[in-house]
């Protein structure tokens, strides 16, 4: 399908980039009817990490077990419903994707590790100068299989990156600057994968590290640790910087979150803030000290120890997620508004002088654009399986079922996490269809052509697939074709009747994934 809404992610475009023509789902028993018989080393290395997914699953069971395996191998799809949404309202589902702050700290474990070990040994050895490039040199090796264990998600892929720079630094005895580090991770990622320009995960990824990079290069984060005088100095300056980077990042993920997902967290600085000491202290190093027990086969024991962590990661999402107004669903920006605030974001972090503050400006300019976002008044879904209306108390869902995909898109998109179901006075059925009131217009859906004869007499609009009907009177019928073949049409009513009507192909425009574009009457 398309977009749902205005200005929604297009799920078509999205697979299509990947060469994916459908999805569905399949209920078991299955059969393998062929195997693959290459045994190539691309596929025995895939069937082992889908094997250690389900070892780590079977062994935790569904309370963590889908955590951990997200956590480890990148593959979440076995965490449970209640956790997701948990993770989700609290903004802390970030944390289970495979990202910058779980290739460091596992690259750090083990350069360091492995650091030690080469100290361990005789000073003749241990000090010899190629020793610490050596150490670089195995690292990367490490973290290289690493990435491929987490099936390459492209916020795992652009960290690796700049952690690639980092250790050849090290081996080539060369300094790296963090912000062309990150130039040249989005330039490599768009070469080989022009794409994922588009793609969540690149766009959450790059857009947080720009802002943290830009922050820590700034005058003030460089003073203040000559501020540190004493324990509770110190304690202080790493508290304030933990609270900057939370906000810093939230700000500039925020308004994608928005557009993306319709999602926004009240409490995301605080939880995110609270989860950090937990994720960088315990989570990381013990995913870490998995992968170097795995070889010997002890990896239960970090298993054991990740369990715990998974839980009180679990316990705050649910505190933060519970506390009141925690989650708000919010519209789109629209694509200028998210333009505005981008373009704002990457002046604001790439200039050096104080000409940079104006970026603040377009940024600010962007998320106020929400402002001029105008809800369709009705949302149909193609051959009339799913309605949405607005009436005077709100978004009512008319037909279909609320925790479907569509209607659950509409709800968030409108500002609800999910819609309440359609009753009289505004929405009545018979045998031969149903009738709305929708913001003073009398809307009829009628079954048959019949029906559609009758419901001509006194409707102000007719939204129906029965073809070959025309009314007499001045009601309007929306063209059959619409409500059949495209995803989802969208109907803003006027007070004379009329109604402006777009589709999701007018909002995929002419492209190869689109929908078949329909021409669209204003009147």
């Amino acid at each position: 399908m398309g977009p749902a809404l205005p200005h929604g992610f297009d799920f078509a475009r999205y697979f299509s980039f990947r060469d994916i023509g459908a999805v569905g789902y399949g209920l078991p028993p299955w059969q393998v009817t062929v195997a693959d018989a290459s045994g190539s080393l691309a596929n025995r290395f895939w069937s082992w990490r889908a094997k250690l997914t389900d070892e780590i699953v079977r062994t935790l069971g569904t309370d963590t077990g889908g955590i951990a395996a997200g956590l480890i191998t990148g593959d979440s799809r076995a965490i449970n419903e209640d956790d997701f949404d948990a993770l989700r309202a609290s903004n802390l589902y970030h944390i289970i994707a495979i990202s910058g702050e779980h290739m460091m700290i596992i690259s750090g474990v083990i350069f360091l590790s492995l650091r030690l070990l080469l100290l361990a040994l005789p000073k003749r050895i241990a000090l010899r100068p190629e020793g610490k490039p050596i150490v670089a040199l195995v690292s990367l090796v490490i973290v290289t299989v690493y990435l491929f264990v987490t099936g390459l998600p492209i916020s795992a892929v652009r960290a690796y990156v700049m952690i690639a720079l980092v250790l050849m630094a090290i081996m080539l005895r060369r300094q790296v600057d963090p912000m062309r580090s990150l130039s040249l991770a989005a330039l490599l990622i768009l070469l080989v994968d022009p794409p994922s320009l588009l793609d969540p995960g690149f766009q959450l990824s790059f857009a947080a590290t720009l802002a943290l990079v830009a922050l820590i290069e700034t005058r003030f984060m460089a003073a203040l640790p000559m501020l540190e005088r004493g324990k509770f100095r110190s304690g202080a300056h790493h508290l304030v910087t933990l609270l900057l980077a939370s906000v810093v990042a939230e700000a500039a993920t925020t308004p994608l979150v928005i557009s993306m997902f319709n999602n926004l967290s009240l409490y995301g600085v605080f939880a995110n803030a609270a989860a950090t000491p937990l994720v960088s202290l315990f989570l990381m190093p013990t995913v870490a000290l998995f992968f170097i027990l795995l070889p010997l086969g002890l990896h239960g024991w970090a298993l054991e120890l990740l369990n715990v962590g998974i839980k009180a990661l679990l316990s705050l999402a649910y505190f933060v997620a519970g506390l009141p107004y925690a989650q708000w669903f919010v519209p789109s920006l629209p694509s200028y508004g998210l333009a505005l605030f981008v373009g704002g974001l990457l002046w604001l972090c790439l200039w050096q002088t104080r000409v940079r503050r104006y970026g603040v400006i377009a940024m600010l300019l962007g998320v106020a654009s929400v402002a001029t976002v105008t809800l369709p008044d009705m949302l149909v879904s193609a051959n009339l399986k799913q309605i949405v209306f607005r009436t005077a108390d709100g978004y009512v869902l008319a037909r279909g079922r609320a925790t479907s995909l569509v209607p659950e898109l509409w709800a968030n998109g409108l500002g609800y996490k999910e819609l309440a179901k359609a009753d009289k006075p505004h929405w009545r059925c018979d045998a031969q269809g149903c009738v709305a009131q929708v913001m003073g217009t009398h809307v009829a859906i009628p079954s048959d052509a019949t029906a559609v004869m009758e419901d001509c007499a006194h409707a102000d609009l007719i939204i129906t697939d029965v073809t070959g009907v025309a009314c007499t009177s001045s009601a309007r019928i929306i063209d059959p074709k619409r409500v059949s073949s495209a995803s989802i049409t969208a109907l803003w009513l006027r007070s004379n009747g009329t109604a402006r009507v777009e589709t999701s192909a007018d909002w995929q425009g002419n492209r190869p994934w689109s929908i078949a574009t329909h021409e669209v009457d204003e009147d």
